[in-house]
């Protein structure tokens, strides 16, 4: 019977802690899937409503808010470095990660520039002036993939819209970050393990990126000299790993350290923001105007806000209906990324002229209420193709025969 008891005690505690970790896994996915929310909703924000009339991050007076809400972008490379997990060769991380995700980038490029060049020829768009295989070539390879000075005035043609049917302004970021990931995989087994080997690393490639815009500013396919600065964040999410950052978050609300280190960090964020104020664009190679240390301004700027945002996402997971709101968009972030231009462009298409002179010709009001909507239609589309494409589950296998 003490054996019987014991068997029934050790199963009984290992069902216990399987359920703590689910709720710990739980709690953990949570948190990070509000994060991406945000940041997701943030970048619908600037493509469609702040890229309109001179508020975006390419004039010469830039408004915090959207340096602020940029840095979004670089928390979506730093989460995918906090998720990386060793074990893998470099080939079997390139086959599992860079290979799709560049496969996604291609085809999703291409399909969606013709989608959007057949029904603006529907709606009767005269679409003769515009070439078709050249936009699509320059969406690939990015739109100033002719080496031209990107501080020129000479580059400034190769940034403009297209053409009517140019939905492809995001997905720049698809095929940087694979170039980036190709870095990331060779460098990460070999310095994770000495956080000081880790921060000379991340240093050394923000300098390589800094260097490039200072001294040599030509602009290359894939925009492979941003690949360094993405590593860098890659390497910044994997170091984050290894001090439990998200777990401090979700359990943090109940220690002091939370509260100085968010207080800290919005302190900063702040005085960076107003110190180096800066452009945010990185297809024009617009971070900064700040030398050789121009990488590293917009790195502590960014990194410095991101965290702030963490630490608030750390708050409003709390929060019911606001976590409900974003957790959705977080578990949609690559639907939402991959999509919201082309919807949006679908649905005003009939109502409002396309052209070249914006993507998204809205005021902002009606812009931001098109967010709303561009949200929306990608989720129903999403549920639709999940239901469709759902597999019925197989019956469970029958037991074998007991003995017992």
């Amino acid at each position: 019977m003490p054996a019987i008891r014991q068997v029934y005690s050790v199963r009984k505690n290992n069902r216990m802690g399987c359920k703590m970790s689910q709720n710990v896994t739980a709690k953990r996915v949570g948190l990070m899937d509000l994060y991406k929310g945000m940041a997701i909703f943030g970048v619908l924000i600037t493509h469609i409503v702040l890229l309109q009339n001179g508020a975006d991050g390419r004039s010469e007076d830039p408004l915090p808010v959207v340096q602020f809400m940029y840095s979004g972008l670089l928390m979506f490379v730093l989460i995918s470095g906090y998720f990386y997990k060793p074990g893998k060769s470099y080939l079997e991380n390139v086959r599992s990660r860079v290979v799709p995700l560049f496969t996604i980038f291609v085809v999703m490029t291409v399909l969606m520039i013709l989608v959007m060049y057949g029904y603006l020829l529907l709606l009767g768009y005269d679409l003769s002036q515009y070439d078709l295989p050249d936009v699509i070539l320059r969406s690939l390879l990015g739109k100033g993939f002719a080496f031209v000075d990107f501080k020129s005035d000479e580059f400034l043609p190769y940034i403009e819209v297209q053409a009517p049917f140019d939905v492809c302004m995001q997905m720049y970021y698809l095929g940087l970050i694979c170039v980036a990931y190709l870095i990331f995989f060779a460098l990460v087994d070999r310095v994770i393990t000495d956080w000081r080997k880790t921060v000379a690393t991340i240093l050394v490639l923000i300098f390589i990126t800094s260097a490039y815009i200072e001294f040599v500013h030509l602009q290359t396919p894939l925009y492979v000299h941003m690949a360094p600065l993405f590593a860098a964040f890659l390497l910044i999410g994997a170091l984050l790993k290894q001090y439990r950052f998200a777990t401090f978050l979700e359990n943090g609300l109940h220690d002091k350290r939370y509260w100085i280190g968010f207080l800290a960090t919005i302190v900063v964020a702040v005085l960076l923001l107003l110190m180096f104020p800066g452009t945010t664009d990185i297809t024009l190679g617009m971070i900064g105007d700040y030398g050789i240390f121009t990488a590293y301004t917009f790195s502590a700027t960014t990194l410095a806000c991101g965290m702030v945002q963490f630490f608030l996402a750390a708050i409003l997971v709390r929060i019911p209906i606001w976590n409900g709101f974003f957790q959705l968009m977080g578990r949609d972030v690559l639907p939402l990324y991959l999509y919201h231009m082309l919807v949006c462009k679908i649905l005003i298409a009939p109502f409002v002229t396309l052209d070249t002179s914006a993507q998204i010709p809205l005021p902002p009001l009606e812009a931001f209420a098109m967010v709303f909507v561009t949200i929306a239609v990608i989720f129903v589309l999403t549920y639709i193709y999940r239901r469709i494409t759902a597999r019925e589950p197989e019956d469970p296998p029958r037991p074998l025969p007991s003995t017992v």
